[in-house]
């Protein structure tokens, strides 16, 4: 709903002022959380620190190539454990704290949701998967018009680099290590990004402009366009739209935040189970041999679990 303080111009000029509040928090917090995670890096690998130049070096060197140091693994989800936590959370607890004088809990109704609605969330996450597969493979074959081809040349570079992060990050070398990428990029990530896009910036866009459609879209494209994996763009920002909507619906944080959490998760002990050799189909390669049909009938449940999870809404 809209914020009646504000008509007109001042409502825009309200929204810009919050919007930079909260961006201010964030990039604050970012650069409390790299700092503590890079602390944590030089503690975990052991990095010397008598020579600075060698030092600084060393660090670079790391960043660029975890893979070549012993306790990589451990010290890069540290630093993303720290990032994510004052990124995301800090950032929206100090935002709601100082600029809007409330807390976390005010983000959810006072009703406890239905687990129906829980369980509707992850079916759609499930039963869409081969949609999925299908958008992420469609978004990766784009090519952008003539002239833009150092740009191009740039995004996929950008997206090469991310991708061997990734890809060392979802490489688990023993049960604790596939706990710890649970906690850390399934449990927190999704706690975090729902507090911030869905829970604080959807919710201020929707207050400011009326409009929830409106905030979702753009929520879910900053969401989507902050990652900065281009050519991974539209997937995700149909995944924040669909959380969007969760939180929208059922005024409940909780439910983006496990369906966020459910999709993260599924995704790591798919790539798991490849790893321990309990499945054959390795899970990046599942966009390849999607068979069209599956995709439709895909489409057609999707569709039917949200119209489900809409539906459920006006009943209550």
């Amino acid at each position: 709903m809209v914020d009646n303080n504000f008509q007109g111009p001042e409502r825009y000029i309200g929204l810009l002022s919050k919007t930079l509040i909260l961006f201010g928090f964030f990039l604050l917090g970012g650069f409390i959380g790299q700092f503590i995670g890079l602390l944590s890096v030089v503690l975990i690998v052991g990095f010397p620190t008598q020579d600075v130049n060698q030092f600084q070096k060393s660090v670079l060197d790391f960043m660029a190539h975890p893979q070549n140091y012993e306790g990589a693994f451990r010290a890069m989800m540290a630093l993303q454990w720290f990032s994510a936590l004052f990124t995301f959370v800090a950032s929206s607890w100090a935002y709601l704290r100082w600029s809007e004088k409330r807390d976390l809990n005010s983000l959810s109704s006072n009703s406890s949701p239905d687990y129906r609605v829980f369980l509707w969330s992850i079916i759609t996450i499930l039963v869409g998967m081969p949609l999925l597969e299908y958008i992420i493979q469609w978004n990766e074959s784009l090519v952008l018009p003539a002239g833009f081809e150092e740009t191009e040349k740039w995004m996929r570079a950008s997206e090469t680099q991310l991708a061997e992060l990734t890809k060392f990050l979802i490489d688990f070398h023993s049960p604790m290590d596939f706990a710890i990428g649970l906690a850390v990029i399934a449990g927190l990530a999704a706690l975090g990004e729902e507090l911030f896009f869905r829970g604080v910036l959807q919710s201020l866009f929707e207050r400011y402009t009326g409009n929830h459609h409106v905030a979702i879209w753009v929520s879910a494209g900053i969401f989507s366009f902050i990652h900065f994996q281009f050519f991974g763009f539209f997937p995700r920002l149909f995944l924040g739209a669909f959380f969007g909507y969760l939180y929208v619906w059922n005024r409940n944080i909780w439910i983006p935040i496990v369906a966020h959490l459910f999709n993260n998760g599924w995704t790591l002990t798919m790539q798991y189970m490849y790893q321990q050799k309990q499945i054959a189909v390795d899970p990046e390669k599942l966009g390849e041999i999607t068979p069209w049909w599956s995709v439709v009938i895909s489409l057609a449940l999707v569709v039917f679990y949200i119209r489900r999870l809409y539906t459920y809404r006006l009943e209550k």
